[in-house]
Protein backbone atom coordinates (compact mmCIF):
# COMPACT_ATOMS: atom_id res chain seq x y z
CA UNK A 1 0.00 0.00 0.00
CA UNK A 2 2.79 2.02 0.95
CA UNK A 3 4.43 1.58 -2.49
CA UNK A 4 1.57 1.69 -4.29
CA UNK A 5 1.29 5.68 -2.76
CA UNK A 6 4.60 6.21 -3.32
CA UNK A 7 4.08 4.92 -7.13
CA UNK A 8 1.05 7.70 -7.64
CA UNK A 9 3.11 10.70 -6.24
CA UNK A 10 5.98 10.11 -8.19
CA UNK A 11 4.32 9.79 -11.28
CA UNK A 12 2.33 12.87 -10.47
CA UNK A 13 5.58 15.02 -9.40
CA UNK A 14 7.87 13.86 -12.14
CA UNK A 15 6.28 13.11 -15.50
CA UNK A 16 9.71 12.04 -17.11
CA UNK A 17 10.39 9.44 -14.40
CA UNK A 18 12.94 7.09 -16.60
CA UNK A 19 12.25 3.39 -17.13
CA UNK A 20 14.62 2.19 -14.51
CA UNK A 21 12.70 4.47 -11.99
CA UNK A 22 9.39 3.32 -12.90
CA UNK A 23 10.27 -0.47 -12.40
CA UNK A 24 11.96 0.18 -8.98
CA UNK A 25 8.86 1.61 -8.14
CA UNK A 26 6.84 -1.31 -9.62
CA UNK A 27 9.28 -3.88 -7.78
CA UNK A 28 8.59 -2.39 -4.54
CA UNK A 29 4.99 -2.12 -5.25
CA UNK A 30 5.16 -6.27 -5.91
CA UNK A 31 7.02 -7.02 -2.75
CA UNK A 32 4.93 -5.40 -0.62
CA UNK A 33 1.69 -7.48 -2.32
CA UNK A 34 3.94 -10.49 -1.85
CA UNK A 35 4.79 -9.30 1.95
CA UNK A 36 1.32 -8.91 2.42
CA UNK A 37 0.03 -12.48 1.85
CA UNK A 38 3.24 -14.20 4.52
CA UNK A 39 3.10 -11.35 7.10
CA UNK A 40 0.52 -9.33 9.62
CA UNK A 41 0.80 -6.20 10.81
CA UNK A 42 -1.33 -4.13 13.22
CA UNK A 43 -1.85 -1.90 10.28
CA UNK A 44 -3.35 -4.58 8.19
CA UNK A 45 -6.06 -5.54 10.68
CA UNK A 46 -7.34 -2.03 10.94
CA UNK A 47 -7.28 -1.14 7.64
CA UNK A 48 -9.74 -3.79 7.42
CA UNK A 49 -12.07 -1.32 8.46
CA UNK A 50 -12.94 -0.60 5.00
CA UNK A 51 -14.64 -3.50 4.17
CA UNK A 52 -17.45 -2.87 6.74
CA UNK A 53 -20.70 -3.05 5.53
CA UNK A 54 -21.96 0.36 6.74
CA UNK A 55 -25.49 1.08 7.89
CA UNK A 56 -25.93 -3.06 7.71
CA UNK A 57 -29.35 -3.68 9.11
CA UNK A 58 -28.98 -6.78 11.49
CA UNK A 59 -32.52 -8.39 12.30
CA UNK A 60 -31.76 -8.95 15.86
CA UNK A 61 -31.20 -5.07 16.54
CA UNK A 62 -33.40 -3.70 19.13
CA UNK A 63 -36.13 -1.42 18.19
CA UNK A 64 -36.08 1.20 20.77
CA UNK A 65 -34.24 4.56 20.76
CA UNK A 66 -30.81 3.18 22.03
CA UNK A 67 -28.26 2.12 19.38
CA UNK A 68 -26.35 -0.91 19.62
CA UNK A 69 -28.48 -2.89 21.74
CA UNK A 70 -29.74 -6.38 20.43
CA UNK A 71 -33.31 -8.30 21.09
CA UNK A 72 -32.69 -10.57 23.44
CA UNK A 73 -34.33 -14.46 22.58
CA UNK A 74 -36.90 -14.86 25.63
CA UNK A 75 -39.34 -12.22 27.08
CA UNK A 76 -38.13 -9.50 29.53
CA UNK A 77 -38.27 -5.88 30.71
CA UNK A 78 -37.42 -4.15 27.83
CA UNK A 79 -38.88 -1.10 25.90
CA UNK A 80 -40.84 -3.01 22.66
CA UNK A 81 -43.83 -4.05 23.30
CA UNK A 82 -44.78 -7.64 21.68
CA UNK A 83 -47.92 -9.16 23.25
CA UNK A 84 -50.84 -9.32 25.41
CA UNK A 85 -51.90 -12.13 27.99
CA UNK A 86 -53.94 -12.83 31.21
CA UNK A 87 -52.11 -11.34 34.35
CA UNK A 88 -50.65 -14.05 36.21
CA UNK A 89 -49.86 -13.62 39.84
CA UNK A 90 -45.92 -13.92 39.49
CA UNK A 91 -46.40 -10.39 37.11
CA UNK A 92 -44.87 -7.07 37.86
CA UNK A 93 -48.51 -5.34 38.29
CA UNK A 94 -46.45 -1.94 36.74
CA UNK A 95 -47.03 -4.04 33.49
CA UNK A 96 -50.52 -4.83 33.90
CA UNK A 97 -52.45 -2.96 30.50
CA UNK A 98 -55.41 -1.23 32.42
CA UNK A 99 -57.35 -0.14 28.91
CA UNK A 100 -57.38 -3.81 28.50
CA UNK A 101 -58.10 -5.08 31.87
CA UNK A 102 -61.05 -2.70 31.69
CA UNK A 103 -62.77 -3.39 28.47
CA UNK A 104 -62.53 -6.88 29.04
CA UNK A 105 -63.48 -7.18 33.00
CA UNK A 106 -60.01 -9.55 33.81
CA UNK A 107 -56.67 -8.41 34.53
CA UNK A 108 -54.37 -8.42 31.25
CA UNK A 109 -50.45 -7.56 31.59
CA UNK A 110 -48.55 -6.56 28.79
CA UNK A 111 -44.96 -8.41 27.48
CA UNK A 112 -41.86 -7.02 26.59
CA UNK A 113 -38.91 -7.45 24.50
CA UNK A 114 -35.74 -8.16 26.70
CA UNK A 115 -33.22 -5.99 24.97
CA UNK A 116 -29.63 -6.89 26.00
CA UNK A 117 -25.72 -5.75 25.44
CA UNK A 118 -24.60 -8.25 23.06
CA UNK A 119 -20.73 -9.46 23.05
CA UNK A 120 -19.21 -10.11 19.62
CA UNK A 121 -15.96 -12.56 20.35
CA UNK A 122 -14.28 -13.95 17.23
CA UNK A 123 -11.47 -17.00 17.82
CA UNK A 124 -8.80 -16.77 15.98
CA UNK A 125 -6.65 -19.90 15.30
CA UNK A 126 -3.24 -18.70 14.92
CA UNK A 127 -1.20 -22.06 15.45
CA UNK A 128 1.62 -22.92 13.13
CA UNK A 129 -0.58 -25.57 11.78
CA UNK A 130 -2.64 -22.26 9.88
CA UNK A 131 0.77 -21.03 8.22
CA UNK A 132 0.49 -22.80 5.41
CA UNK A 133 -0.72 -21.58 1.82
CA UNK A 134 -0.09 -22.02 -2.04
CA UNK A 135 -0.71 -17.81 -2.46
CA UNK A 136 -1.17 -16.71 1.27
CA UNK A 137 -1.01 -18.24 4.42
CA UNK A 138 -4.17 -18.91 6.14
CA UNK A 139 -2.88 -17.47 9.16
CA UNK A 140 -3.22 -14.02 7.60
CA UNK A 141 -6.52 -14.98 5.46
CA UNK A 142 -8.23 -15.69 9.37
CA UNK A 143 -6.56 -12.94 11.34
CA UNK A 144 -7.71 -10.30 8.37
CA UNK A 145 -10.99 -12.58 8.54
CA UNK A 146 -11.49 -12.29 12.36
CA UNK A 147 -10.21 -7.81 12.24
CA UNK A 148 -13.61 -7.55 9.78
CA UNK A 149 -16.08 -9.44 11.76
CA UNK A 150 -15.22 -7.28 14.79
CA UNK A 151 -15.12 -4.10 12.69
CA UNK A 152 -18.76 -5.32 11.23
CA UNK A 153 -19.88 -5.80 15.24
CA UNK A 154 -18.56 -2.43 15.81
CA UNK A 155 -20.63 -0.78 13.06
CA UNK A 156 -23.45 -2.28 14.95
CA UNK A 157 -22.96 -1.33 18.92
CA UNK A 158 -21.48 -4.50 19.93
CA UNK A 159 -19.05 -5.15 22.55
CA UNK A 160 -16.20 -6.77 21.07
CA UNK A 161 -13.19 -9.60 22.60
CA UNK A 162 -10.90 -12.10 20.93
CA UNK A 163 -9.65 -15.53 21.86
CA UNK A 164 -6.07 -16.36 19.98
CA UNK A 165 -4.98 -19.70 19.84
CA UNK A 166 -1.44 -19.49 18.82
CA UNK A 167 2.23 -21.47 19.21
CA UNK A 168 2.12 -20.93 23.14
CA UNK A 169 -1.22 -21.07 24.00
CA UNK A 170 -4.51 -19.26 24.29
CA UNK A 171 -4.85 -15.95 25.21
CA UNK A 172 -8.19 -14.09 25.88
CA UNK A 173 -9.52 -10.17 26.42
CA UNK A 174 -12.34 -9.00 27.87
CA UNK A 175 -14.93 -7.57 25.73
CA UNK A 176 -14.69 -3.46 25.41
CA UNK A 177 -17.03 -1.12 23.92
CA UNK A 178 -16.32 1.14 20.84
CA UNK A 179 -12.85 1.19 18.73
CA UNK A 180 -11.50 0.78 21.95
CA UNK A 181 -12.69 -2.53 22.06
CA UNK A 182 -11.57 -3.11 18.29
CA UNK A 183 -8.26 -2.36 19.09
CA UNK A 184 -7.63 -4.53 22.36
CA UNK A 185 -8.86 -7.80 20.09
CA UNK A 186 -6.64 -6.54 17.37
CA UNK A 187 -3.36 -6.12 19.23
CA UNK A 188 -4.10 -10.02 20.60
CA UNK A 189 -4.35 -11.29 17.00
CA UNK A 190 -1.34 -9.74 15.81
CA UNK A 191 0.42 -10.82 18.78
CA UNK A 192 -1.00 -14.43 17.97
CA UNK A 193 0.36 -14.12 14.72
CA UNK A 194 3.99 -12.91 16.02
CA UNK A 195 4.47 -15.33 18.19
CA UNK A 196 3.55 -18.73 16.11
CA UNK A 197 5.58 -16.75 13.24
CA UNK A 198 8.87 -16.91 15.78
CA UNK A 199 8.13 -20.55 16.74
CA UNK A 200 8.50 -21.15 12.61
CA UNK A 201 11.42 -18.93 12.37
CA UNK A 202 13.26 -20.27 15.28
CA UNK A 203 13.27 -17.08 16.94
CA UNK A 204 11.37 -17.72 19.78
CA UNK A 205 13.08 -18.42 23.43
CA UNK A 206 10.39 -20.56 25.19
CA UNK A 207 8.79 -23.65 24.73
CA UNK A 208 5.61 -24.48 22.30
CA UNK A 209 2.56 -25.49 24.31
CA UNK A 210 -0.19 -28.14 22.97
CA UNK A 211 -3.15 -25.92 22.90
CA UNK A 212 -5.69 -27.98 20.96
CA UNK A 213 -9.11 -26.60 19.25
CA UNK A 214 -11.30 -28.23 21.43
CA UNK A 215 -9.98 -25.54 24.47
CA UNK A 216 -11.53 -22.79 22.95
CA UNK A 217 -15.01 -24.14 23.24
CA UNK A 218 -14.51 -25.08 26.69
CA UNK A 219 -14.32 -21.41 27.00
CA UNK A 220 -17.16 -20.72 25.42
CA UNK A 221 -19.09 -22.90 27.47
CA UNK A 222 -17.92 -21.50 30.56
CA UNK A 223 -19.39 -18.58 29.18
CA UNK A 224 -23.34 -19.62 29.13
CA UNK A 225 -24.85 -16.55 31.13
CA UNK A 226 -23.43 -14.16 28.74
CA UNK A 227 -25.74 -12.76 25.70
CA UNK A 228 -23.34 -12.67 22.25
CA UNK A 229 -21.98 -14.44 19.37
CA UNK A 230 -18.52 -16.54 19.24
CA UNK A 231 -17.03 -16.67 15.73
CA UNK A 232 -14.35 -19.27 15.36
CA UNK A 233 -12.27 -19.01 12.46
CA UNK A 234 -10.07 -21.64 12.01
CA UNK A 235 -8.57 -24.56 8.72
CA UNK A 236 -9.78 -27.25 12.07
CA UNK A 237 -6.84 -29.70 10.87
CA UNK A 238 -6.66 -31.11 13.39
CA UNK A 239 -10.76 -31.23 14.98
CA UNK A 240 -10.72 -34.93 14.25
CA UNK A 241 -10.46 -36.68 18.09
CA UNK A 242 -13.63 -37.39 20.51
CA UNK A 243 -12.74 -34.77 22.90
CA UNK A 244 -13.54 -31.92 20.40
CA UNK A 245 -16.75 -33.43 18.70
CA UNK A 246 -18.03 -34.15 22.16
CA UNK A 247 -17.19 -30.41 22.58
CA UNK A 248 -18.60 -29.47 19.76
CA UNK A 249 -21.78 -30.62 20.41
CA UNK A 250 -22.22 -29.31 24.10
CA UNK A 251 -21.19 -25.87 22.51
CA UNK A 252 -24.00 -26.11 19.89
CA UNK A 253 -26.37 -26.86 22.37
CA UNK A 254 -25.28 -22.55 23.19
CA UNK A 255 -26.56 -21.52 19.98
CA UNK A 256 -23.78 -19.11 20.24
CA UNK A 257 -21.50 -20.35 17.89
CA UNK A 258 -20.57 -19.72 14.20
CA UNK A 259 -17.71 -21.11 12.48
CA UNK A 260 -15.39 -20.16 9.46
CA UNK A 261 -13.55 -22.88 7.67
CA UNK A 262 -10.61 -21.48 5.81
CA UNK A 263 -9.14 -23.46 3.42
CA UNK A 264 -6.30 -23.10 0.57
CA UNK A 265 -7.98 -22.50 -3.02
CA UNK A 266 -5.52 -25.69 -3.76
CA UNK A 267 -7.78 -27.89 -1.44
CA UNK A 268 -10.81 -26.81 -3.31
CA UNK A 269 -9.80 -26.99 -6.69
CA UNK A 270 -7.04 -30.32 -6.60
CA UNK A 271 -3.46 -30.34 -6.75
CA UNK A 272 -2.06 -29.84 -10.32
CA UNK A 273 0.25 -31.90 -12.03
CA UNK A 274 4.08 -30.58 -10.56
CA UNK A 275 6.44 -30.22 -8.18
CA UNK A 276 5.65 -29.09 -4.63
CA UNK A 277 8.31 -27.71 -1.82
CA UNK A 278 7.43 -27.79 1.70
CA UNK A 279 9.52 -27.66 4.74
CA UNK A 280 8.71 -30.21 8.33
CA UNK A 281 11.02 -28.78 11.91
CA UNK A 282 13.11 -27.08 9.17
CA UNK A 283 14.17 -29.61 6.91
CA UNK A 284 13.14 -29.07 3.13
CA UNK A 285 11.34 -32.01 1.47
CA UNK A 286 9.57 -32.00 -1.74
CA UNK A 287 6.56 -33.99 -3.36
CA UNK A 288 5.73 -35.20 -6.70
CA UNK A 289 2.74 -34.89 -8.23
CA UNK A 290 1.91 -36.63 -11.86
CA UNK A 291 -0.93 -38.12 -14.13
CA UNK A 292 -0.91 -41.46 -11.72
CA UNK A 293 -1.26 -40.40 -8.27
CA UNK A 294 -3.38 -37.19 -8.82
CA UNK A 295 -6.59 -38.41 -8.61
CA UNK A 296 -6.00 -40.29 -5.42
CA UNK A 297 -4.36 -37.31 -3.86
CA UNK A 298 -7.09 -34.96 -4.88
CA UNK A 299 -9.87 -37.43 -3.84
CA UNK A 300 -8.57 -37.59 -0.36
CA UNK A 301 -8.37 -33.47 0.17
CA UNK A 302 -12.16 -33.64 -0.58
CA UNK A 303 -12.42 -36.10 1.60
CA UNK A 304 -10.60 -34.33 4.50
CA UNK A 305 -12.56 -31.48 3.49
CA UNK A 306 -15.81 -33.30 3.49
CA UNK A 307 -15.22 -34.93 6.89
CA UNK A 308 -14.46 -31.60 8.42
CA UNK A 309 -17.89 -30.41 7.58
CA UNK A 310 -20.09 -33.22 8.61
CA UNK A 311 -18.61 -32.28 11.85
CA UNK A 312 -20.48 -29.37 12.23
CA UNK A 313 -23.56 -30.50 10.07
CA UNK A 314 -23.87 -33.37 12.34
CA UNK A 315 -23.91 -30.63 15.41
CA UNK A 316 -25.80 -28.71 13.69
CA UNK A 317 -23.14 -25.38 14.19
CA UNK A 318 -23.55 -23.09 11.07
CA UNK A 319 -20.55 -23.05 8.98
CA UNK A 320 -18.86 -21.20 6.34
CA UNK A 321 -16.47 -22.17 3.88
CA UNK A 322 -13.96 -19.85 2.67
CA UNK A 323 -10.83 -20.08 0.53
CA UNK A 324 -7.71 -17.44 1.30
CA UNK A 325 -8.15 -15.81 -2.57
CA UNK A 326 -11.37 -14.19 -1.08
CA UNK A 327 -11.40 -10.67 -1.06
CA UNK A 328 -12.88 -9.20 2.14
CA UNK A 329 -15.91 -7.15 0.73
CA UNK A 330 -16.51 -10.63 -0.34
CA UNK A 331 -15.92 -12.06 2.80
CA UNK A 332 -18.52 -9.77 4.71
CA UNK A 333 -21.25 -10.60 2.28
CA UNK A 334 -21.08 -13.65 2.15
CA UNK A 335 -21.34 -13.54 6.08
CA UNK A 336 -24.46 -11.55 5.45
CA UNK A 337 -26.05 -14.04 2.65
CA UNK A 338 -25.47 -16.85 5.09
CA UNK A 339 -27.34 -15.13 8.07
CA UNK A 340 -23.56 -15.14 9.97
CA UNK A 341 -24.08 -11.18 10.55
Amino acid sequence: AGAGCYQSRAGAQNPGLDNSGVAMVQAATNLESKNSRVTLTLQSLIDARHDVIRHHNNSTTGQSDFPGQRTGKRRGQGLEFIDLRQYNPTDDVRHIDWNVTARSNEPYTRLYREEREHITTVVADLRPLMFTGSDRLRSVSAAENAARVLWQANESGDRCAAVVIHAFGMDQCRPLAGVKGVLRALELIAFGFTASQQLIDGLAHRRPAKTVLSDALKLINQSRGRSGSYFYISGFDTADDKDWTDTLEVTAVTGKLKSVLVLDPIERRGLPVGSYPYRVRNEKLNTRVNNSNRQQLNDELRLRIAQRQSQFTHAKVPLLTVTTELSGADFLAEMVRQRFL
